[in-house]
């Protein structure tokens, strides 16, 4: 009798069978999971399929039966930790350690408000210096190029306008106290006018004096 021997490995056709992972993962889709929530001082349950679950269907259900406005979801993984769940990713990983047990239950703890995630506050954002103010142009100087005054600036315009205007507040003074102004303003002229004379006259003896001199 001819025995032949050979070290060539089997391989999956030739083997025990077919990979089982592809076909575990259709079990879990078809699988029933019953479903657990507990918050508010009740307990909600229902039975659903393991791939009908989404986290917008579990949002729904709460809203629906306890009224909550905010609140979040923890569940109990196989470390005896709370892990929060809020989003579809997270709670296909809580029902698959679900599917693990005898029966299948996922138990979810309602806690309100917001989690502490969303809750805990942005670091505030700087706002850049304020951006220092420019230099203001120079005054121009004095000379040629220099702008003329305002007309309200000008001593011999504002002299002007006083003068216009005296006659008018002269009227509305009371009688006596105009009586002492005009009395001001005669002595004022005659000073001036005493004045002028005497300027006049020393002018006149200085161009004397010179004249004689040469």
């Amino acid at each position: 009798e001819l025995q032949v021997q050979t070290d060539r490995p089997l391989s999956k056709k030739e083997g025990s069978g077919p990979d089982p992972a592809p076909e575990q993962e259709s079990q879990n889709k078809m699988a029933t999971v019953i479903v657990k929530i507990s918050g508010n001082n009740q307990t909600r349950r229902w039975t659903s399929r393991a791939d009908h679950l989404t986290f917008a269907s579990i949002q729904k259900r709460v809203a629906d039966n306890f009224q909550t406005p905010k609140f979040y979801l923890t569940y109990k993984d196989d470390e005896d930790d709370d892990i929060n769940v809020s989003t579809d990713e997270e709670l296909q990983e809580a029902v698959s350690l679900a599917l693990k047990t005898e029966p299948a239950v996922l138990r979810l703890k309602l806690v309100e408000g917001l989690s502490p995630a969303a809750a805990r506050p942005s670091p505030p954002t700087t706002s850049p210096p304020p951006a220092a103010p420019s230099a203001p142009d120079a005054a121009p100087q004095g000379g040629a190029n220099a702008p003329p005054a305002p007309a309200e600036l000008n001593p011999h315009v504002f002299f002007q306008n006083l003068a216009d205007a005296l006659p008018q507040v002269m009227s509305a003074l009371p009688p006596p106290l105009q009586s002492i102004l005009s009395q001001m303003e005669l002595d004022t002229a005659a000073s001036a006018a005493a004045n002028a004379a005497a300027n006049a006259a020393s002018r006149g003896a200085s161009s004397a004096s010179g004249a004689a001199a040469t």
